[in-house]
């Protein structure tokens, strides 16, 4: 049976997710290499589309690597930056339909009390479907703001060492890293404060961007600069 090939938009998705996670990371061609065993040359052709199908056996090796799953590079379909796909499977006795929900609310909620304070700013606000960069656009002048919403679960129940909302984290930045637009400012909404100072610990050296977080506290909130 005649193996099925990638269309090419499957091949552009895959060359910019591993493009996304080498830069994140802050790693050379070189550093990768040193890492999995894949020569520089030929990590550099899988990037640039000289190579158009990533060996099935090396897609393990660089989701070890670059400290994500197997589906990261398989599962082209599914939006990593949104719901977790680990987040999902640790959902246990809650029903995903209630997952689901609280993230709508906490979506609402973010737009709700965020958006009157841009607005009086004298931005222009526009919201993007999921998978953007920016959940919400916000527009002034020369100024372009992204604000992605990163909903996170109860911290008592699911601790900050399961790693899942850090992962989301990393992986919008990554898609930031490739993003090909005009942008002068990003930032992430959360509402959970002992993340939040987790997680800005984790500054993007690589971009050269104005970065925050901004926490949902009530009806106000606070923005915590990288």
């Amino acid at each position: 049976m005649k193996k099925k090939e990638m269309s090419k938009a499957d091949q552009e998705i895959l060359r910019r997710r591993l493009k996304e996670r080498r830069l994140f990371l802050n790693m050379t061609y070189q550093d990768l290499a040193d890492k999995t065993g894949i020569s520089k040359s030929s990590l550099q052709r899988y990037e640039t589309g000289s190579i158009k199908n990533i060996p099935y056996d090396k897609i393990f090796t660089l989701s070890e690597a670059l400290e994500v799953s197997p589906e990261y590079f398989t599962d082209l379909s599914k939006d990593y930056t949104g719901e977790s796909a680990f987040e999902v499977k640790m959902v246990g006795n809650d029903s995903r339909i209630k997952h689901l929900e609280h993230i709508k609310e906490f979506e609402e909620r973010a737009i709700r009390y965020i958006t009157p304070n841009l607005v009086s700013q004298g931005y222009n606000i526009e919201r993007h479907s999921h998978g953007s960069v920016g959940d919400i656009v916000a527009t002034k002048g020369k100024e372009i703001w992204h604000i992605d919403f990163l909903y996170t679960r109860d911290v008592k129940k699911y601790p900050p060492q399961t790693g899942m909302g850090r992962q989301q984290l990393l992986l919008r930045f990554g898609r930031l890293a490739v993003y090909d637009k005009p942008i002068t400012k990003y930032s992430i909404v959360m509402d959970m404060r002992v993340l939040a100072e987790q997680y800005i610990q984790l500054k993007p050296i690589h971009l050269d961007i104005e970065t925050s977080i901004i926490i949902l506290r009530g009806t106000d909130y606070e923005e915590l600069h990288f």
